[in-house]
């Protein structure tokens, strides 16, 4: 049997199902009444995502020049109360379009499937129930979900303006129930669940999700590859102190008062370095600061007196915040601070270039030397670093988590671990890697390797070591005798 029956004839059907069973109004009224549906049900969604999405910084500067600006600024900052809003209008739209919809689609759809043979009234019903479910799914899924919510997070800033006025209304109409939806929630989340409701501030991402996303987003969108360095740099920095970046007291170079002028200025000139503490004997003995400008001019002077040009060094406690150091240096327009411990000894020196080079990574010029690269990847389990390497950059580097209060360097670290001044070629295992010193000046580590440590299997271990045992017995009967 062939389909002989068109769209119109179809509707003509309906309107005669729909006057039979008592409904008022044209098919095509009822059909709008589902799109608006569908589109009321996208307007709450697409104002959820945007309000969520939009950062209040925009709005204000947009405020003055935009009327809508200052709605929107006052909807986003009381965001619980409107995105309860939000919820209220998906939920009675979805339900009035589940009410109306699909009883009416399946109404529409009965007889067509009647002119193409279908006499059970059963089967009928369920097959026009289906179809009708179907398409009412459809249109509540892809314009009333998915389309509303991708634009709402693309287009965040003009739609929470666009929203805002019919939102604001949708609010004051139905404040009552929205205060009362919203205290039933927040007593079921203390009473029953033991937890406090959800503020403004937990919708934004925490300083770890920010990571996370920062360190997974391969290509960025809207930035590029350094920017998003530089805001994990910027992350990082609020955990660093003094004691992580500093130069360490036996690197500094600086000049000293018992020594003669012309020494100092040779050792100026060899360092390479424009700013150096003045001491008298010793570090501990701090005096001052040296800028490389003084000393030349003061080399045209006949007294030639470091003491004539010195100038004010402040001093600054190892483990002091980057960020308030960073703030100390441009309130005073320092470049320069000597690091001290609690005892009021110093153990090394900071400059600003050491603080910046955190956020941006490390800053040379022309002038200075090239530097050994402090951790240099060999293959896949194998790598060798330098003493000084600083813990949290191994950690990056390596995936490795090593902590301790105590020391900041991995060379620090192994000494520590081991209890003794090492001598080259000893080893030590850390987190499954089997580290060899490869070079030590006798007072320190000057580098390390790293291998990775593959576990024997227990039973070869057991063999291993009765072996071992077996060795060690026959070594000794044979020194007895």
């Amino acid at each position: 049997m062939t389909l002989d029956i068109s769209f119109w004839q179809a509707v003509s059907l309906s309107s005669e199902v729909d006057a039979e069973l008592g409904y008022s109004g044209s098919v095509l009224f009822n059909l709008l009444a589902i799109l608006f549906l569908v589109f009321l049900n996208g307007f709450f969604v697409a104002s959820e995502f945007a309000l969520v999405k939009v950062r209040s910084t925009q709005l204000d500067a947009l405020e003055e020049v935009e009327k809508k600006a200052a709605l929107a600024r006052r909807v986003t900052s009381h965001l619980d109360a409107y995105l309860s809003a939000t919820q209220l209008g998906i939920t009675l739209s979805s339900l009035a379009l589940g009410w109306i919809g699909e009883p009416y689609l399946a109404r529409l759809i009965g007889p067509v499937l009647v002119q193409v043979g279908l006499r059970s009234e059963t089967l009928v019903h369920g097959v026009s129930f289906a179809i009708g479910f179907a398409i009412i799914t459809y249109l509540h899924i892809v314009l009333g979900e998915v389309t509303p919510k991708w634009l709402g997070i693309r287009k965040a800033l003009v739609i929470s303006l666009w929203i805002s006025p019919p939102l604001h209304l949708f609010y004051i109409i139905f404040r009552p129930a929205i205060w009362f939806l919203q205290a039933s929630a927040n007593w079921i989340m203390k009473s029953v669940f033991r937890m406090d409701p959800v503020t403004d501030t937990e919708l934004v991402h925490s300083e770890e999700e920010l990571r996370v996303i920062l360190t997974e987003k391969e290509t960025p969108s809207d930035g590029t590859e350094l920017g998003n360095e530089l805001l994990i740099n910027a992350l990082d920095f609020r955990r660093r102190v003094v004691r992580d970046i500093m130069t360490p007291r036996g690197d500094v170079i600086y000049l000293d008062i018992q020594d003669s002028f012309d020494a100092n200025v040779q050792v100026a000139i060899e360092s390479g370095h424009t700013r150096f503490p003045l001491v008298q004997g010793h570090l501990d003995n701090t005096i001052g600061l040296i800028h490389i400008k003084d000393l030349m001019r003061e080399m045209k002077n006949e007294r030639r007196d470091l003491l004539a040009i010195k100038r004010e060094l402040m001093p600054v406690p190892e483990f002091m915040p980057l960020e308030k150091l960073l703030r100390q240096f441009l309130a005073k327009r320092a470049h320069f601070a000597v690091v001290v411990d609690e005892y009021g000894g110093a153990v090394g020196i900071v400059t600003l270039d050491n603080v910046v080079g955190e956020l941006v990574g490390e800053i040379q010029d022309e002038f200075d030397q090239e530097q050994v690269k402090e951790f240099v990847r060999l293959n896949e389990e194998e790598f060798v670093v330098q003493g000084q390497l600083n813990l949290y950059e191994l950690n990056e580097l390596a995936g490795l988590e090593l902590e301790n209060a105590e020391v900041t360097t991995i060379g620090g670290y192994v000494v520590q671990l081991l209890g003794h001044l090492p001598k080259q070629g000893e080893q030590v295992q850390i987190e499954g890697y089997l580290v060899t010193i490869t070079q030590t000046d006798g007072r320190r580590i000057l580098q390390l390797h790293f291998k990775k440590h593959h576990t024997q299997p227990a039973e070869e271990q057991e063999h291993t070591a009765s072996r071992d045992g077996h060795n060690r017995r026959e070594t000794n009967s044979s020194r007895s005798k």
